[in-house]
Parts: structure tokens; sequence; C-alpha cells
């Protein structure tokens, strides 16, 4: 049954903040560890609990939680100082702030609104700064602190959604890893970057990555500060998905970057040749720089992998074929083989003998860190930390730290773990969170066979999923509940579980939207507002295809003159061979557009404003043509603030 909607429902509902999955009458059960971070002594580690908004103290020699800390609603990050006194939390969404908590006593001592969704905290080594990226900001995203003040200094720019941070040991420079790319879906040049700030400067510059590169989660930077070192899903989305073996879809990349050349070095795969390390989540160094601990949180594991022969490995790859073959070195499988240093990426042998691979007792690790040779992850879904000794007996031994009640999940939370759980796929190479992270899409256009091959989409986000049919761009399946099922044979390439199916479904129907960075405390701004007058207007009628009561979508196929190159035109009947597609698209639904580019379904348009000055959209309903720019900019205004 459709959940009650209006007109009113854009502000009424977006204006109450709340977290990408997280439903209000679940609220205490879980804990959710995302971030760990131990005391500058190594006795204690401290946990933040997502779900549960506080931060656990965790003995390390006892094995458990001495005491636990409240903070503000939903922690997205956490910082401490180099002496173990304070830790500064990023929280909420678009009521954002930053706490300061006494970690002797759990007070909070001070703190300071931010933009949208601030994370990835990060106290400067001398003590004097902090810095704050904000998620979904519209304007410049990274915030400069004064510390422990929390008095605003300077702003910087990103590229998309600024996820992760980390500053060299001399506190010289920033770098940020942007999750998601930002270009063109019919580029086929599409990749998550990374931005580095001269803070001395404030000047602000980017390194691409290669193509492919998304769902960048997390990086960190060598205690001797030479590299970065940043783990991403690398998706071959410019191949058909007509396989799954071998990384076709989805690879593992751990990407390595020269700080002092601010120069891309290259990716390696943490995958098997025939087993993925699906969504790699979380990554920190060894004391001594010799080892890179990877929380792989898609197949529930510990990547280790060995630096130093892995560095020298790279050094010693020639640039070009040509120096292969003077050096005797080249393969005639040619970019199958890493012969030369751009055929990295390509092979999933690369780290044979240099990596190492733990199964863990819980859930989805989504943080990681090192106290002497014990590594810690917190499982997410499973409210543990998972103890790794790295060391014991020349292979790892694995213990758990509880930081909870043994969590009875719902069919809800069942269904958001299957859905980043790669263990459902063959070969485990990807979970559906791969091309659909927090139940949103990845950024990338996808080659799907359900409606022939070479005309690729953009993946959607799964809002209100189950109330827009039929499913998919071109209305293959009669719906999401049915693509679900679908998504387990053509894409996970397995047997579909119904318990597990019923299970993501419950996920679906629990998924909210966040507020976009648009509304102003919550509201339409003065220019939303005149846009949302355009948009209900006679003249213009957006509200014809996409009407507030039924999610900004009618469900029905329209051909609204946005047929490209490579779609196909009078193919794939949804009825029998009777009505055929002829240019025809399934009217998208708009709620958190703000945060789905790049936009269309073949994802051609990078920004909103685009669409309608550049691609004339809405022309076959209303006339566009005869909007000011001014009011296009008011129209774009509103569309972002759904």
């Amino acid at each position: 049954m459709m959940r009650k909607f209006s007109t009113l429902y854009a502000v009424l509902f977006l204006s109450v903040s709340v977290s990408v999955l997280c439903v209000a009458e679940e609220a205490g059960k879980y804990k959710g560890p995302i971030d760990l971070i131990p005391s500058p002594d190594g006795k204690v580690l401290y946990v933040l609990n997502q779900d549960a908004a506080e931060i656990a103290v965790v003995s390390v020699a006892e094995k458990n939680v001495t005491q636990t800390f409240p903070v503000p609603a939903y922690p997205n990050g956490f910082a401490v100082t180099a002496d173990g006194t304070i830790a500064a939390v990023t929280c909420g969404n678009d009521f954002g702030k930053v706490v300061l908590v006494n970690l002797a006593d759990g007070k909070q001592i001070a703190e300071t609104k931010t933009d949208h969704t601030p994370n990835a905290p990060v106290i400067s080594p001398d003590g004097k700064r902090l810095y704050v990226a904000n998620r979904f900001s519209k304007n410049k995203p990274i915030q400069e602190y004064e510390f422990p003040s929390l008095k605003p200094l300077r702003q910087f720019s990103a590229v998309r959604e600024p996820i992760t941070a980390a500053i060299t040991p001399d506190g010289k420079t920033l770098f940020v890893g942007n999750f998601l790319p930002n270009d063109p879906g019919t580029s086929f040049d599409a990749s998550s970057e990374i931005t580095y700030i001269d803070l001395a400067s404030g000047e602000v510059k980017t390194i691409r990555l290669p193509n492919g590169i998304t769902d960048l989660h997390n990086l960190c930077i060598s205690p001797d500060g030479k590299y970065v070192f940043a783990v991403s899903i690398l998706a071959r989305y410019t191949l058909p998905t007509t396989q799954i073996e071998r990384g076709w879809m989805n690879t593992a990349a751990l990407t390595i970057v020269d700080v002092q050349n601010k120069s891309f070095v290259n990716s390696v795969l943490l995958d098997d040749v025939d087993f993925g390390a699906a969504n790699p989540w979380a990554i920190k160094p060894s004391a001594d720089g010799q080892k890179l601990y990877i929380a792989v949180a898609g197949t529930h594991e510990l990547c280790i992998v060995d630096v130093p022969p892995m560095l020298e490995k790279l050094s010693k790859l020639p640039d070009t074929i040509e120096e292969a073959k003077s050096l005797g070195i080249y393969d005639d499988r040619g970019t199958y083989s890493s012969s030369i240093k751009s055929a990295v990426p390509n092979d999933l042998a690369f780290l044979v003998g240099l990596k190492k691979r733990v199964r863990l007792p819980g859930r989805a690790p989504r943080s990681v860190a090192v106290i002497g040779t014990d590594v810690y992850l917190g499982a997410y879904y499973s409210d543990t930390v998972d103890v790794v000794d790295t060391v014991a007996l020349g292979r790892p031994r694995v213990s758990t730290i509880a930081v909870g009640p043994t969590p009875v999940l719902t069919s809800a939370r069942r269904g958001e773990l299957a859905w980043h759980d790669a263990s459902y796929c063959m070969q485990q190479w990807q979970s559906c969170a791969s091309c659909h992270p927090d139940l949103r899409s990845d950024g990338l256009n996808w080659d799907l066979m359900n409606d022939g091959m070479g005309n690729p989409k953009s993946a959607k986000s799964m809002i209100f999923a189950e109330e827009v049919k039929p499913a998919m761009w071109r209305g293959v399946r009669p719906d999401a509940y049915y693509a679900i099922r679908t998504g387990f044979n053509y894409i996970l390439f397995s047997v579909p579980n119904e318990e597990i199916c019923k299970d993501i479904e419950a996920a679906f129907q629990e998924l909210r939207p966040i507020n976009s960075p648009y509304l102003a405390n919550g509201q339409l701004s003065e220019a939303a507002k005149r846009g949302k007058a355009i948009f209900d207007s006679e003249a213009i009628g957006c509200y014809k295809c996409h009407p507030a009561a039924t999610y900004y979508s009618d469900g029905k196929l329209h051909n609204v003159n946005s047929v490209g190159q490579l779609d196909k035109s009078d193919e794939y009947p949804i009825d029998s061979g009777k009505d055929k597609y002829n240019g025809r698209f399934v009217t998208p639904q708009l709620t958190e557009v703000w945060r789905t580019a790049p936009y269309l379904h073949d994802g051609r348009y990078v920004n909103m404003r685009d669409v309608f000055l550049d691609g004339k959209h809405g022309n076959t309903v209303g006339n566009v043509d005869g909007l000011t720019e001014k009011q296009v900019d008011d129209l774009v205004e509103y569309v972002l603030s759904l």
C-alpha cells in the first residue's frame, strides 16, 4: 500500500533530520560501531557507536566496555587529541554540529554548528586546528576551526561528498577523499578524486584517480608521511554485465598517492583471482608503516598488505610496453598483466604473496584501529569489536569484544545487512551496495542486460523505489520487489533466497530521505518557493509528470526527447510486443534528487541547471525555453530542495 504523501510532504517531512537508514522506533536497539581510536598508552579503545549515539570505553586488557558517554544523535566520526583527553565528535545531518567531549568524565565541554552531515574530523598535529568535512554541503565543504575554541576559520572546496580526511605528520597538507565521481555518465571516464589542501597557502587541488574508482570510503597517511593510501571500489562499468568472474563488474582497490609530488602512484587490487574482496571500508597503517590493515566490509574480513615489497614491486615496473619489451618482461596478455604500471589496476594477481586475508566473526567491519600487533575492527551489524592477534603462532588469531547485547535484528535490519553482504554474490565480488551505496547511486552508468546490450544507464537511488512502478529506466521490471529477485539472478549471479528478499523489501520500506542542503533551516528558501510556483504552473507543467502526491513520479513512460546515441528506440516491449519504448523512459521520482547526479537516464548532465538550459527538459509538456535564467535558477533551487 502506498505511503501517505501530500504536496506539503517535501517541506514537512524533509524538515525532520533523519539518518540514512535509521528509523525512530529502532533508536537504542543497536550500537552500530563505526569508528575506533585507541588511547595514547594503548590501554583503552574508544568506540564510536553511531546507532546508540555514544562513545564506549573499552578496556583492552579486560576486553569489555567499562563506561559509555552519550553524544548527540547520529555521530558520523570522531578524532582524539594526541594526549587522549578530548574527543571531537561530528554529529547529525542538515542540522549538524561538532561537540568536544572530555574523555575523563564524558562531559561535553564545547560545541558548534556545522554544515550538512559533518564527518571525518581531523585534529592537526600541533593540536591548534580542527578540520571537518561536511559531506553534503552545497558550499565549500571543508571547514577549519580553531581548536579547542571551535572558532570557525577558513573554508575549502572539495569535489563531491568528502567523506574521509587525513593530515600529514608535519601538519602542512590535508588530504580529503571524495566518495563519488562527479563526471557525466556519457563520458566513460568517471572516478572519485582526492583533494589536497596546502594549509599554509590555502591552495586546493585534486588528484584524479583511475577510471571507475567510486565508493572511496577511507584514506590514511603512512607514518613517515610519504604516502596516502585509500580504499575504494574500482568499477568496470564500461563493460556489459554479462558475467561476474574475475572481477568483471567490480573489484576492490587500494590506491597509493605520493605525498611529496602530490601525484597518483597506482591502484592495486585486494581481490584474489577467483574470490572478491568486496566493499573495502576502512584502512590503517601499522605504527612502523610496514603493514596496512584494511576492513573489507562486504566479505567480513581483515586484509593485511605488506607495504615495502608492494612499493618496491611497483617502482620496478616500466611505464611503457616498449620499455617492458626491452627489459624482457612484457607479457603477451598486455594490459591484463603487470608488465607496465598502467596494467596494475587490472591485475588480480599483483598482490599474491604480499597480502593476507583473515575471516572475521563479526558482520560488516567498518573501522580499524591498531594497538601493537593487535588489530581491532568494529563490526557494524554485530555490535562487536573483533580483535586479530596478527602474530599469534605465526597465524592470526581472532577474538571478540561485545560493545552491547547481542543484537536481535529486525527484518529491515537483516535486509540492510544483506544489501551490504557480498557473500550472496557468486565468488563474493560485489554486494547490492557496490552499485547502490547507502541504498542510493554510485554515480556511474551500467549496461544491464534487462533491456539489451550497449545502452548503459545510471544506477538509481532506492528511495521510495517500491512505490514507483514499473521499475528500471525502461520499466522492464513490474516493481522494485521483482527487481530485487532478478538482481540476485542477473547481477549477483546467484539464486535469490525468498526470506532474504523479503528482508530487503522491509529495508526499502524503512528507508528515509535526509534533508536537502538547499533547504533553509528545514524550509524552502525564497528562491525555492518561486521555483515551486514555476514547477506547479500550467505554463511549465513539471507537476504533470512529477506529481508530489506520488513521490514526484507518475510511474509512466514518456518520450522527453532524451534519447541518446546509445539508446535503442524501438526494442524490448514491456507488454508482449504491444507496447514498445519508442524513446520513452519511466519518470524518475525526485526525492533526494540533489544527491543523485549525474542526471537523466544516461547521466549526461552533472548539474541540474544544464538539464533545463542545455537539455531543454520539460519542453515536451511546457515552455522551458520561455523561462529566464533567473527563473531557471529558482526552478533548480526548488527541485534540489526535494
